[in-house]
């Protein structure tokens, strides 16, 4: 709409520009929501989530995306001898809705393993294994420090932001390609299969490899992703790249150390509440005072989850 002082009183022109900034303002706040689906910024990144980063630019009106590609992420040295550990993931590795430090699963994992052992969380928030999908890891700086340096042991988790499709209001991540009974045809098997043969050749020898299977999604459309894709279909098809991939270990099984279970559509409530955690346990885990999310733990869900994964890795 366009007006001009030779149609209008000076004070309706003034109103008018007055509501124009305000429509402005909201939709610049709604693009702002939009562009990191609500998650909690951590200020010193400009991203959510609290990856082993640093954020070079100092731009406060630079958007998520811009800031999630232009970090600086390096691998924590530990220790003189301590073993590397990579921690390769989404969100849920960078410890969103945990309140930073050592309350992601890599900053407990340190903890529980000790000095002897050198962490690194490598988690990039919405990032994907698929290549074509809308944010692929292989484009994210914690990528780039993943094959920039040598490893002992990495540990991949990621699938919760290939699960989105446009069925649950997220976009066209999935394309329903790997429901049958081997993994031909399955895209997203073909990417992890390009992604391990990626950290094979990080270390000579390579570094021990552990497949871990996410966490539940705890209500159908949360975040955009599929319920059934990463509550069945991963607990399926995680094992049989393993597999498929020859790696030496088994898969790390978050998805039931997490509540999960083959019957879930009828275990499940229907979403995680202060209430339903009354009810059903494992729902404590993404809900409390502190924050109530479908998909991201809070620090006692990350705590479970580093246990698990310390389990899994035989330690």
């Amino acid at each position: 709409q366009q007006s001009s002082s030779t149609d209008c009183v000076n004070h309706r022109c003034s109103t008018s520009r007055t509501m124009m900034k305000v429509f402005a303002l909201l939709a610049v706040s709604a693009a702002a929501v939009f562009a990191h689906e609500g998650l909690p910024v951590n200020p010193k990144l400009g991203v959510p989530g609290f990856p082993d980063c640093v954020q070079p630019r100092t731009n406060a009106a630079m958007d998520v995306d811009t800031a999630a590609h232009s970090l600086e992420c390096h691998q924590r040295k530990g220790a003189a001898g301590a073993i590397k550990v990579g921690c390769v993931g989404d969100s849920i590795t960078a410890g969103v809705h945990s309140t930073g430090g050592n309350h992601t699963y890599p900053g407990q994992l340190q903890i529980m393993l000790g000095p002897q052992y050198a962490v690194t969380n490598l988690g990039a928030c919405g990032s994907t294994m698929q290549k074509a999908a809308n944010s692929p890891y292989w484009e994210r700086p914690q990528f780039k420090t993943l094959t920039e340096n040598t490893w002992d042991i990495i540990i991949i988790m990621l699938g919760t932001n290939d699960a989105k499709d446009p069925g649950s209001h997220g976009p066209n991540n999935w394309h329903h390609n790997c429901g049958g009974p081997t993994l031909e045809g399955c895209t997203f098997a073909d990417d992890y299969k390009s992604m391990i043969e990626v950290v094979r050749n990080t270390t000579k020898p390579p570094p021990k490899i552990f497949l871990a299977i996410p966490p539940p999604l705890m209500e159908q459309d949360s975040i955009g992703a599929n319920q059934t894709v990463i509550n069945t279909v991963y607990p399926r098809i995680i094992p049989m790249i393993n597999a498929a991939n020859n790696i030496s270990t088994t898969p790390i099984d978050i998805f039931t150390a997490m509540g999960g279970s083959p019957d879930w559509k009828s275990k499940f409530p229907s979403s995680c509440t202060l209430a339903t955690a009354k009810t059903y346990p494992p729902c404590a885990w993404w809900c409390d005072a502190q924050s109530c999310d479908e998909c991201h733990p809070n620090n006692n869900g990350y705590t479970v989850m580093a246990a698990a994964m310390k389990k899994g890795m035989g330690l």
